[in-house]
């Protein structure tokens, strides 16, 4: 495994003089009672001049990387000072989708298929000085509801729910942008793994229409725990067999639109918790996303398919 010790901070500019940040892991989601999520964004006036208050939209996808997002909720930072944080939080629902089938009997390109959304557009409404007037209204009509926003749409669904090995914990991709500058994450967590056996998880890379290559890395994960990635794209069902192609790290792998990546860990008998990220780079634009996988045997829920 390729351990990496530095990892570049992404600074979002709100377009004024101020300067927002919000890095990846100050992005995070939490199950509440009743199928419902809150999404916390932590961020922080890095400039020397106050920020005037700066629009601020959330996405959410299918766990992956390079996918179609989906309107999530709009909030407003406000006013920050130089070096002033503050945490902003809002709920959405997480769908309870009916299930394709068992996960040894779907076949990836239903699975696809079902998650596969159109992507759209961001509305030019969330920009400047008329994005913070919408916002202020929606602030208004929120705090008449008792909400963070006035309606709360449901959040991308979670793979695991749809081949019934839905767990606790929602897991899939969080998306925030700040003015015109966005970050994302993208998060399993508490994913339950069953010692000493080969465990499955899966994640979607790329959209329909959209031909491209990818490149894969695995990065964190403890020497003793092996791990693997499979492109199962193609195969009968999601149960990799000896026929899936595997994927050795920084190898190209040719998408005509949609992948179904496969992630094979087998971790030793007395494991305990492990964590993994799966760095995902777009060889038509050279950027990477990461996929966090966190693993844990005495997580609750059915968790990774084993064998």
């Amino acid at each position: 495994m390729t351990v990496i010790e530095e990892r570049p901070e992404l600074k979002l500019r709100s377009g004024y003089e101020a300067e927002l940040h919000v890095g990846r892991e100050d992005i995070a989601f939490h199950d509440l009672p009743g199928d419902r999520v809150r999404i916390q964004v932590t961020v922080r006036n890095v400039g020397a001049h106050r920020s005037p208050p700066t629009p601020m939209r959330l996405e959410s996808a299918p766990l992956g990387a390079f996918v179609p997002w989906q309107p999530l909720a709009r909030l407003l930072v406000p006013a920050l000072e130089p070096g002033e944080v503050r945490e902003l939080s809002a709920e959405a629902s997480r769908p309870g989708p009916v299930p394709l089938g068992d996960f040894d009997r779907v076949p990836p390109q239903r699975l696809l298929t079902a998650v596969s959304v159109p992507e759209e557009p961001s509305p030019d409404s969330s920009k400047g000085f008329g994005g913070i007037l919408n916002l202020f209204a929606k602030a208004r009509t929120s705090r008449r509801s008792g909400g963070e926003v006035a309606k709360k749409p449901a959040l991308a669904p979670d793979l695991m729910d749809l081949v019934k090995r839905g767990h606790p914990h929602w897991a899939g991709n969080i998306n925030v942008f700040v003015g015109t500058q966005r970050v994302e994450r993208h998060r399993a967590q508490a994913l339950r793994v069953y010692p000493g056996r080969n465990n499955l998880a899966m994640f979607v890379v790329g959209r329909f229409g959209r031909p491209d290559a990818y490149a894969f890395q695995l990065v964190g994960l403890a020497p003793e725990w092996n791990a693997a990635l499979f492109n199962g794209t193609g195969g009968k069902n999601l149960a990799i067999s000896s026929g899936d192609a595997f994927i050795g790290e920084m190898e190209w792998v040719e998408s005509k639109g949609g992948l179904l990546i496969m992630l094979n860990v087998h971790p030793p008998s007395d494991c305990r918790t492990g964590n993994l990220e799966v760095h995902v780079t777009r060889r038509s634009c050279g950027e990477t996303a990461i996929v966090e996988f966190d693993l844990d045997p005495a997580a609750q829920g059915p968790g990774c398919y084993f064998a």
